[in-house]
């Protein structure tokens, strides 16, 4: 019986078969060589779907034969298969190929400062668990980690998986992270290597990124920024952060701390930001701070649904309660989102001025109250910047919603046991 390829352990599982080692160095270098191409076409069919071996050739640096070649091995070791023909521009109808759904799995993770979401992916990109919401908050504690597994370890079982075909996990968190030591510094600054701790509570590859870079990553691959060369993706959630795609890559800065966008100062002596600065745009313009401004009203007396639907609690006021009386005609709640959204397009000119991009995407819980703040970011950017630059640029509301996180979280981790 043929050997089957690990995709998480290729390597590993390389030094276990003895027929390749009995030739020489060179010999074992030629092998490693074509699991690197064999990864490299696995992330293709999982980032673009089925394809052709001539498709597949204008992805790759490789021969049409070679990828020939090392599809029909990847047939025979149970990773594609053949899914019938495409269309002929004169010639033979080209066969087409696609990943086997159950030869692989990988799970994507988001960590936020209220809890946890956990999906489980298939071969072919398709979320087949959830997402499940775990009340495991984003902590300085390592041992959070360990909740975490014991959660995915549960839907695991529940979902009866076969814990040998889960070949990596990529988990998205908040924080200052740095790919080159795998450290996140906000909450983790003395733990270089990171993704090999959680690799080791977790037993399978571990790789993990800031929550704004995942989701532009997962804009890039499968939502508004496919096919797209210069694009801002706005992160407006609990925090306000910002992925950049330039010339067709992700740009991450010097350390990996680009996109600290939420951190810029905007009004002298306004609030108290939790960065320790006053006035950040963060403070007046996050989900955080919708929660705190509507708390402040009802704590003052300001009519509103917001009491009645909170049941005279004002500490069950929140973001979501905001959008809902929004939505129901408060116009309070209206009121505080249209100053979210001229804050947040004051500081949107700043990002268009520098950066003169085709597209900004604004993501994250805010894009759920887009219809009441577009208005008030539209009029912002064209009061204050350059129409020259600014009508250069599209702005656009995600559409991916909450399984941003998790399937940009899974395609991340793939993407890296590809390289």
């Amino acid at each position: 019986m043929q050997a089957r390829y690990n995709f998480h352990n290729f390597d590993s599982d390389i030094s276990h078969m003895d027929t390749l080692f009995k030739n020489s160095g060179q010999s074992q270098g030629v092998e490693l060589k074509k699991i690197g191409h064999k990864k490299q076409i696995i992330r293709s069919i999982y980032f673009k779907g089925p394809v052709s071996s001539a498709e597949l050739s204008r992805y790759l640096p490789l021969s049409t034969p070679k990828i020939n070649s090392l599809l029909q091995e990847l047939i025979s070791e149970g990773f594609l298969k053949e899914l019938g023909h495409g269309d002929s521009s004169g010639g033979r109808r080209p066969a087409i190929y696609g990943l086997i759904e159950d030869s692989f799995y990988l799970i994507g993770i988001t960590i936020n400062i209220h809890r946890t979401i956990v999906s489980v992916f298939n071969a072919c990109n398709q979320e087949i668990s959830g997402p499940h919401f775990v009340k495991v908050p984003m902590q300085r504690n390592l041992r959070m980690f360990d909740e975490i597994h014991d959660e995915v370890k549960r839907i695991l079982n529940d979902m009866a998986i076969d814990m040998d075909k889960i070949i990596g996990v990529g988990i998205e968190m908040p924080g200052l992270v740095n790919q080159e030591t795998w450290m996140n510094k906000t909450y983790f600054p003395k733990v270089r290597n990171l993704n090999e701790y959680i690799a080791g509570v977790f037993g399978y590859p571990v790789f993990f990124d800031n929550d704004a870079r995942i989701r532009t990553f997962a804009e890039q691959q499968f939502g508004l920024a496919q096919g797209r060369q210069n694009v801002l993706m706005v992160h407006a959630d609990w925090g306000i952060g910002l992925g950049l795609i330039l010339n067709g890559q992700l740009y991450s800065g010097k350390s990996g701390f680009s996109g600290e966008f939420g951190h810029i100062p905007m009004i002298d002596n306004g609030e108290l930001c939790h960065c320790g600065k006053r006035g950040c745009l963060e403070a007046v313009a996050s989900v955080a701070a919708i929660s705190r401004k509507a708390r402040q009203g009802m704590e003052s007396g300001i009519p509103s649904l917001l009491m009645q639907m909170a049941d005279q609690d004002v500490g069950k006021i929140d973001t979501n309660l905001v959008i809902q009386a929004a939505r129901l005609g408060d116009q309070f709640s209206i009121s505080i989102l249209t100053e979210v959204g001229h804050w947040l397009g004051k500081g949107i000119t700043y990002l268009i001025q520098v950066f003169n991009p085709e597209l900004i995407i604004i993501g994250g819980k805010l894009a759920e109250a887009g219809q009441f703040f577009e208005a008030p970011l539209r009029q912002a950017i064209t009061t204050f910047s350059n129409p020259d630059i600014s009508t250069d640029t599209e702005i656009s509301f995600s559409i991916m919603g909450v399984k941003a996180g998790p399937i940009g979280a899974a395609a991340f981790a793939i993407d890296q046991l590809s390289q």
